[in-house]
């Protein structure tokens, strides 16, 4: 998955899909101890939501991400902060620069996840602390309906496109991969959330507007995407035509020895 699959629909991504998870992010922005000078590093910060969030909170917040479009978006919504456009494996930034990192929904999608863990370790201060969330198993998540109902389009996919929102779900996966670079585990937990949308066309587009999503209208087309979707969402409908699903994301923090 490259960054032109997620930066095709930017302002959807923006405005249905990120502002979903501000539980989440408020959760683990707390446990972090976020607050006035804490300096942040946001590993794929996609459109800057949570370091804005970051940011009202007083941090002194650095973002990355892979995808150019959003990370416009993320200077929009966080003016004082300093935004860098790159992947998550090797950050351009020197050892023990910021006092936390966090991944949110980020190292699954990562070239190696490990690899990319380690490199948030390096850039935090001994002391400092390294979080990442992720959905929790897909039978625990409703939004896993529309995942599942793109999978048959993607198949056709190009060949080493990857799409894994749920590679690192397993009970103790985050905690694991925070340990396996040495990390020191601190605290793990989990925030259920709502995805809510007015109405069923906001709820595709939210989902068109992921890597996942344009991957599929690349393999198959947008109407095939659509309807796919619009199927899927059916069970999540309301009589008033808003859309509401339910979902648990895990999250793991671990702290730099020294």
């Amino acid at each position: 998955m490259s960054a032109e699959h997620w930066g095709r629909r930017p302002r959807d991504w923006a405005t249905l899909a990120e502002p979903s998870n501000e539980p989440l992010f408020a959760e683990v922005l707390e446990r972090l101890g976020v607050g006035p000078d804490t300096r942040l590093l946001d590993i794929a910060c996609g459109s800057g939501y949570a370091a804005a969030m970051a940011a009202a909170l007083g941090a002194n917040v650095t973002g990355i991400d892979i995808t150019p479009e959003l990370i416009e978006i993320a200077r929009e919504r966080a003016p004082d902060g300093y935004f860098v456009v790159r992947g998550m494996d090797y950050l351009p930034f020197p050892d023990a620069a910021f006092d936390a990192a966090v991944g949110f929904n980020a190292f699954q999608f990562a070239d190696d996840a490990v690899q990319a863990v380690r490199e948030a370790a390096r850039t935090v201060r001994p002391g400092g602390l390294v979080a990442a969330t992720t959905f929790a198993e897909p039978e625990r998540n409703e939004s896993t309906a529309l995942h599942l109902a793109l999978e048959p389009l993607r198949d056709s996919a190009p060949a080493g496109a990857r799409h894994l929102p749920y590679a690192l779900s397993a009970p103790g996966g985050l905690a694991r991969l925070l340990s396996d670079v040495g990390l020191v585990p601190v605290d793990t937990g989990e925030v259920p959330l709502q995805w809510a949308h007015r109405t069923v066309d906001e709820a595709v587009r939210a989902v068109l507007a992921s890597g996942g999503g344009a991957m599929a209208i690349e393999a198959a087309g947008e109407p095939a995407a659509r309807a796919a979707l619009e199927q899927a969402v059916a069970p999540f409908v309301r009589a008033d035509g808003s859309v509401r699903m339910n979902n648990v994301f895990r999250y793991a923090t671990a702290r730099r020895a020294g």
